[in-house]
């Protein structure tokens, strides 16, 4: 099949300690990959390397065949990606922190807005789109940046850790909407949930150690470790 991100031996070194190590695996055209991994394994910096936010010191990667170390507007017109961290602007409304992120990823206002209102209906989040970050609930914000991620329609979508520390009501807001509206869409996730990973996932690497231990299908891993 199609690959939507390829990783060619890919390293990365932090305060001159291996991070990452000679990393090369792919991720299947509109399938659900999850990176498991414990805390500082290195999974945010690999969702980081291929949004571009973070440069590799070795190797290529490949987002549905551009290289993402060549920042293009193509590339940032098919890709959607949720930090961890909490980056919204406290100073605009949930509503325009979307905009603007439609915005500069090649959306028209009029069509920017028109799937604003109908993704935060989805996420059953719209009654608070003219509130502002620092009024809300963590769990709240979360599905907003969800929200954010994936307003342009992109092709591939990026997201670390969606669930963490989320209620599970919210947990299964994001996954319904994932499995009804993902039909056309690549996604990669980070979470230390093994079994949201065995749930949600067509394929599942474990990264350790900055290497990835293993990268197959669920069941694959229970008869083969």
């Amino acid at each position: 099949m199609e690959a939507s991100i390829t990783f060619k031996s890919v390293g990365k070194k932090y305060n001159n300690e291996t991070l990452l190590a000679d990393l090369s695996f792919g991720i299947e055209k509109n399938t659900k990959f999850a990176l498991v991994g414990p805390n500082g394994s290195g999974k945010s910096t690999i969702l980081k390397l291929v949004s571009g936010l973070v440069y590799k010191d070795r190797g290529s990667i490949y987002l549905k065949g551009h290289d993402v170390s060549i920042k293009s507007n193509q590339i940032k017109s098919i890709l959607g990606y949720m930090p961890q961290k909490i980056d919204f602007d406290y100073d605009l409304t949930i509503y325009n922190n979307i905009l603007f992120y439609a915005q500069i990823h090649g959306m028209n206002s009029l069509k920017a807005k028109q799937n604003i209102i109908s993704i935060l209906n989805s996420l059953k989040i719209i009654d608070y789109k003219d509130l502002y970050p620092g009024n809300l609930n963590f769990s709240i914000i979360r599905l907003a940046m969800f929200a954010r991620a994936i307003v342009h329609n992109p092709e591939v979508v990026l997201l670390d850790g969606p669930t963490m520390n989320l209620d599970p009501i919210y947990r299964d807001i994001i996954w319904d909407y994932i499995y009804n509206e993902f039909n056309d869409t690549t996604l990669f996730y980070t979470t230390q949930n093994f079994k949201e990973a065995e749930q949600n996932s067509d394929r599942i690497a474990i990264l350790y150690d900055g290497v990835i231990k293993f990268n197959g299908s669920f069941d694959y891993l229970v008869k083969n470790t």
